[in-house]
């Protein structure tokens, strides 16, 4: 299946867990043309994150999808995990049959290079966990922004609670040094933050239709969704969750389910309780609609997003 704008050649940058599962069967059945999967630290130790990720592709039926394993810690802070989250081994403990198959590789920002430079100006990368590896193939390659088409983030809380810190949306919080050095660099960014996510929890139609589903694909989803269920219930107050990798997805995929707005940012480095913070200027004016969104310290946030079209998208992806 395609998407609504064609096939979108892209990279997914993941730490993977349970919604960056549903975010690679998103990505599978809408338009995606996924060049390859690295792996980087975050909700999972790397190891895990490369096996969750290899068995989802293989699910999704995307089995010949190269993973290449990158950043086992962030750049300048202690590894952090969420199993608390996601369960001891990333998706929902959920006895889930693991991919025979191994990474391709063990040097994720190179990998990242070397297909932007492959490929110049086609790659929309996505990155949907801790932004280490981004940040030092930043590093490695400094043309990088002029190699790739357009990068979508799913981080930041502007303007509104983290889920991390009182202020850290977990994906920026968990290498803020890295998350800079995005922000910093001079290409069109988007910025998928809990200020779009939160407020679109899955439906209990929805997740109705999530269970009640008989593909393969949903059968999977359902499984690993339990342990996610549980944690949002005692934060929600209703049990239901929060598919954040998946709007990041949907959007890279369909740019036109969202709205946004061009604002100056920075990412918040100090020891302080603000660390890893995603900081944009709000202030009316501050960057007008002329602004160039390409430029260093500038990022595009989601104002409004297509919820309903996404969770029918999301359900179609799962065969549910």
């Amino acid at each position: 299946m395609t998407g609504p704008h064609g096939v979108v050649p892209i990279l997914i940058d993941c730490d993977t867990g349970i919604d960056d599962a549903l975010a690679l069967l998103y990505a599978a059945a809408h338009g995606a043309d996924l060049r390859a999967c690295t792996v980087t630290h975050g909700n999972v130790p790397v190891p895990a994150g490369a096996r969750n990720t290899l068995t989802v592709l293989d699910v999704a039926g995307l089995d010949t999808v190269p993973v290449h394993t990158g950043a086992t810690r962030p750049l300048a802070q202690p590894l952090d995990v969420a199993h608390h989250v996601h369960g001891e081994d990333g998706l929902g403990d959920a006895g889930v049959t693991w991919s025979p198959r191994s990474p391709a590789g063990d040097l994720a920002p190179a990998e990242i290079v070397r297909l932007a430079r492959a490929h110049p100006g086609e790659l929309t990368l996505v990155a949907i966990g801790p932004l280490t590896n981004l940040g030092i193939a930043l590093l490695l390659e400094p043309r990088l922004p002029e190699l790739v088409d357009r990068v979508v983030v799913m981080g930041g809380a502007v303007g509104v609670p983290g889920n991390v810190t009182e202020y850290g949306e977990a994906n920026v919080w968990h290498d803020p040094e890295a998350a800079q050095l995005v922000v910093d660099a001079a290409w069109d960014v988007v910025f998928v933050g809990l200020e779009t996510t939160m407020p679109h929890p899955m439906s209990p139609d929805v997740l109705r239709r999530i269970e009640a589903g008989t593909d393969p694909r949903a059968r999977f989803a359902w499984a690993i969704l339990q342990c996610y269920l549980d944690f949002y219930e005692e934060r929600l107050g209703v049990r239901s969750c929060v598919p954040h990798d998946a709007l990041a997805v949907a959007v890279a995929l369909d740019p036109e389910l969202a709205t946004y707005r061009t604002v100056p940012a920075f990412v918040e480095t100090g020891r302080g309780p603000t660390r890893g913070t995603l900081v944009a200027d709000l202030r009316p004016g501050s960057a007008d609609a002329g602004a160039d969104a390409t430029a260093a310290g500038i990022i595009r946030i989601v104002e409004t997003f297509d919820i309903d079209t996404f969770h029918e998208r999301l359900l179609k992806s799962l065969g549910a």
